[in-house]
């Protein structure tokens, strides 16, 4: 195993760290003489020391605090200096600890478009992105349990995983889709991703999923069913931007009559048009049922964005270095790809989806006012959007759409653990609980991109220096350092570019 001494990559923390300090009355305690901890290995007691909390359910910051964790829990959070004895220590002066973030919408791909890609390759960028638990909502199911297997068990170093199954439609009959969710329930499946489909279709598969207690979400697309059939048949949350427009439209979509929905041009070309077609009124009693029904709110803001900017997109900083290549091809423009869909894209098309954006955030804001519950995903590695930068770029657009980051941050903490059905468990900085948390360098609520694996830009005595990112992310009580994970990636990177050659 390597030995990782915490803050050797990032100077410019410590300066931060001063600048903190300076300004809490509460005088600096000694940490406790132990080693640092070593990267992917679990210390009986691990001591993570002197940290501003962020708890997670949107209560202020507090501190600074010791946070002790043994084993896989978090044992203790008291006033920095209590704890006096641990095995390892985290140095958090100056640093945020909070909760790992919970992506409710991704996907485990070891290729893309039919090109070999390790799965460590995501999991590290996740993991170093400081997400600590997932929902897959569509893949190779048989692989996906395999991986959901060693993560529980720790044999891989990877996020924990929620595996859901997209149900096949088959012959279409009410009693094969019945059929067909019986066997995800018998395969293990913690849910089922549900598409669109007609009325009859969907009120089978939904009574069947109640029956066999399967949760439910749903990527709804432009269908005979809208949001409000899955409202009313009891959905547990929605994904995306879909079927939500579409049940608040006057009539029906207003699309071309050349309009092919299996040509992806066409396909999210128009889709950046529904909010726009949507009564507005309308759309505020969409909401309303939504929050009476306790219906979730996946918006995934963060994998469209690439609509309403493609040039800012396809130059992302961080592509130089993490990019894997298998990645690069399927983001090119290519219809035999899904979401790879930017031939002859037009000024016009990114109007429209800053249209979109928006009115869509707008409605988002409102369902979030009245006590709707909003989580936070990135369903990355389509349209421009890489593993765990995504997620990163998710909470920063929540903060776009009106929400404060404490807000933000309990969206992708507190709200995407009771999703998940793991909100007695995760979620909080909470004696108890799983020790799923984030050591920061920075602060989050104060700026999110210090959230990114590659840091952020900072303003210190008038002078810009590059800190940030994750420092540790700690699953399961087991820390995983940052920059070692990102080092890997790289390295992985460089291999199959070079493979290519």
């Amino acid at each position: 195993m390597v030995h990782v001494r915490t803050l050797s990559r990032y100077p410019s923390a410590l300066v931060v760290a001063g600048l903190v300090l300076g300004m809490l009355s509460v005088p600096r305690a000694q940490a406790p003489v132990a080693k640092a901890p070593t990267h992917a290995t679990r210390a009986k007691r691990l001591l993570i020391h002197n940290a501003m909390v962020i708890y997670g359910n949107a209560k202020p910051a507090y501190g600074p605090m010791d946070i002790l964790v043994e084993d896989n829990l978090i044992a203790r959070v008291a006033p920095a200096g209590t704890i006096k004895a641990a095995d390892a220590v985290i140095d958090a002066t100056g640093k945020y600890v909070m909760p790992g973030l919970v992506n409710t919408h991704m996907h485990w791909q070891d290729e893309r478009g039919g090109v070999p890609m390790p799965i460590q390759y995501e999991r590290n960028l996740y993991l170093a992105s400081g997400v600590t638990t997932t929902r897959e909502v569509g893949g190779d199911f048989e692989k996906s349990k395999r991986w959901q297997a060693e993560s529980a068990a720790n044999t891989a170093i990877a996020p924990r995983m929620q595996v859901y199954w997209v149900p096949n439609r088959g012959n279409g009959t009410p009693e094969a889709l019945r059929a067909n969710v019986r066997e995800a329930k018998a395969r293990g499946a913690d849910g089922l991703k549900i598409f669109g489909m007609d009325r009859d279709q969907l009120e089978a598969v939904m009574d069947e999923a109640h029956k066999q207690s399967l949760k439910t979400t749903t990527h709804i697309a432009v269908e005979e069913v809208t949001a409000a059939d899955f409202i009313e048949l009891g959905v547990d949350s929605i994904e995306h931007f879909y079927g939500v427009a579409d049940a608040a439209i006057d009539g029906i979509q207003n699309f071309p009559p050349d309009h092919n929905s299996s040509n992806e041009v066409h396909r999210f070309g128009r889709a950046g048009e529904l909010y726009a077609q949507a009564n507005r009124q309308k759309l505020s009693q969409v909401v309303d049922a939504m929050v009476a029904r306790k219906v979730a709110w996946s918006p995934t803001l963060s994998i469209y964005e690439a609509s309403r900017d493609l040039t800012r997109a396809q130059n992302l900083p961080w592509y130089r270095d993490y990019l894997h290549p298998a990645v690069e091809a399927f983001f090119s423009p290519n219809l035999d790809n899904h979401g790879s869909y930017f031939v002859g894209w037009t000024n016009t098309q990114e109007v429209r989806w800053r249209q979109q954006y928006r009115i869509w955030m707008d409605v988002l804001r409102e369902f979030g006012l009245k006590g709707g519950t909003i989580t936070t995903g990135d369903d990355t590695a389509f349209i421009y959007s890489l593993y765990g930068f995504g997620m990163v770029r998710e909470l920063e657009l929540h903060e776009e759409a009106g929400f404060h980051p404490l807000e933000v941050i309990k969206h992708a903490t507190v709200n995407g653990a009771t999703l998940l059905g793991l909100g007695d468990r995760l979620g909080r900085v909470r004696q108890g609980y799983l020790a799923d948390l984030l050591v920061v360098n920075g602060n989050p609520l104060e700026n999110l991109h210090v959230l990114n694996p590659t840091g952020a830009d900072m303003n210190v005595n008038g002078r810009n220096v590059r800190g940030g990112a994750v420092e540790w992310t700690i699953k399961d009580g087991i820390p995983y350092h940052g920059p070692t994970l990102m080092r890997e990636v790289k390295d992985i990177v460089a291999r199959a570019r070079a493979a290519r050659k």
